[in-house]
């Protein structure tokens, strides 16, 4: 057994070191000649350098290459915030606002009737409305509200008149004034229902307008639209004679239809809502009040240092009303909206709003007659059924007897047609008032 000498562990240390002077001698060859002499603290810190080059090399030809496309990302940025501001304006004019109140502009090139003409323009547009009265939604002197056969004076209170067409010159017809009695002679021999012929010394039938008559047998339950009897048992909450039934609004595509069609009969007297429609339009059985038939929901959204933007999410409709009767209480619901969004002053005396509301519908009923008269065939009778209806609910909303949407209606009628319309809704904005009207006095001393 060999015994290990401290010379031969000597060796072996001698052997260690040579093998590590060998790896340096190595490493040293391979790097440049320059790097051969270098610590390796050096070494390490020269290659941090080399690298910290390289880096800098890469961010100045990123740079020149940016300042080459510098124009191309420019007219990019300058595009698309444009497009930004362009889509937003559009999303707020066409869910929040509405552009305003435009000049009156005739649709297809054909004017206003002369009558919507004078309440539009006022008596500043040429016309005159003193010592007037509206019946039929005519413009009538005083003294010529009279029966056409017994000239009896039909201004008392409770007197009915009835609209006549007599043949005039030319095949034009003239029409005129009647009272009940003349009026069921020349229109009313028999009953509507039953065909019964009426005695001329007999007591009056019911007489409508529409230059129909009833005996008292058949003067059941009226149609709720046109108040015309049924004549038959209708177990329906607001039963509707068959005329009526076949113009109802029944879906809300419908219903939306003729909201557009209004937006341009709006358009066509000076009132612009540009793309603005409800969030909703619905038809609803019933309104929150028993005696309203359509309902406008408004709401304030707030937006900062600018004020609470007001929108219309929903208008309500009375379901299954004819197209007419739809119209009419759409028109009005639709001057609601646009009062709003228009900020007008928040609260409103409630019958200055309703007055200016029912303005806009007796203006779009007007406008609907006159056009069914200038369509009428010549020669033959203009005071057609159709027509004959839209005079009856003109004629009912100029004697309506309720304080806001009579009284107030009466009161903006005659307001737009001393100032225009313009000016009417003018001084409701500014001063919550219509022109002329005295701001009330406080209570007490």
């Amino acid at each position: 057994q060999p015994v290990t000498t401290p010379l031969g562990a000597m060796s072996m240390v001698g052997r260690q070191r040579s093998m590590q002077h060998l790896a340096l001698r190595r490493l040293l060859s391979s790097q440049p000649a320059s790097q051969q002499s270098m610590s390796m603290r050096e070494i390490v810190l020269t290659r941090r350098r080399a690298a910290g080059v390289a880096i800098h090399d890469a961010h100045q030809r990123r740079r020149q290459q940016e300042r080459k496309s510098f124009g191309a990302t420019t007219f990019e940025l300058l595009l698309g915030g444009g497009l930004a501001v362009g889509a937003y304006a559009y999303a707020a004019s066409n869910s929040l606002d509405a552009p305003g109140l435009l000049a009156p502009r005739p649709k297809h090139g054909r004017p206003l009737p002369p009558r919507v003409q004078l309440i539009v323009h006022g008596s500043a547009g040429g016309g005159s409305t003193a010592g007037g009265v509206s019946v039929y939604g005519r413009r009538w002197a005083r003294v010529d509200v009279k029966c056409a056969m017994c000239r009896r004076s039909l201004l008392r209170r409770g007197e009915p008149c009835f609209l006549h067409s007599e043949p005039g010159e030319a095949g034009q017809g003239q029409e005129v004034l009647l009272c009940a009695q003349h009026y069921a002679t020349a229109h009313c021999q028999n009953c509507a229902l039953c065909a019964v012929r009426f005695e001329p010394a007999g007591e009056l039938p019911l007489l409508l307008p529409t230059g129909e008559a009833f005996c008292q047998s058949c003067t059941t339950r009226p149609c709720y639209s046109c108040a015309r009897p049924i004549g038959r048992a209708d177990a329906a909450a607001r039963p509707l004679c068959g005329t009526c039934r076949a113009s109802a609004v029944v879906s809300e595509r419908a219903a939306l239809e003729l909201l557009r069609e209004l937006k341009g009969w709006f358009l066509d007297i000076g009132l612009d809502f540009g793309r603005w429609e409800p969030g909703q339009l619905r038809l609803v059985s019933s309104v929150a009040s028993a005696h309203l038939e359509g309902l406008t929901h408004r709401s304030s959204l707030g937006r900062g240092g600018a004020g609470p933007a007001r929108t219309v999410p929903a208008i309500d409709l009375l379901h299954g009303l004819p197209r007419h009767h739809a119209a009419q209480v759409l028109a009005h619901e639709m001057a609601h909206a646009w009062l709003w969004l228009q900020h007008f002053p928040e609260p409103l005396d409630k019958k200055t709003e309703e007055g200016v509301c029912e303005l806009f519908a007796y203006l779009w009923l007007l406008c609907e007659e006159a056009a069914q008269e200038a369509a009428a065939p010549a020669g033959a009778d203009a005071l057609t059924p159709s027509r004959r209806q839209l005079l009856q609910r003109i004629r009912v909303m100029e004697l309506r007897g309720d304080h806001a949407y009579g009284d107030g209606f009466r009161e903006a009628l005659a307001a737009s047609e001393r100032h225009g319309l313009a000016l009417t809704l003018a001084s409701v904005r500014t001063t919550g008032r219509l022109p002329g009207v005295a701001r009330p006095r406080p209570g007490g001393w």
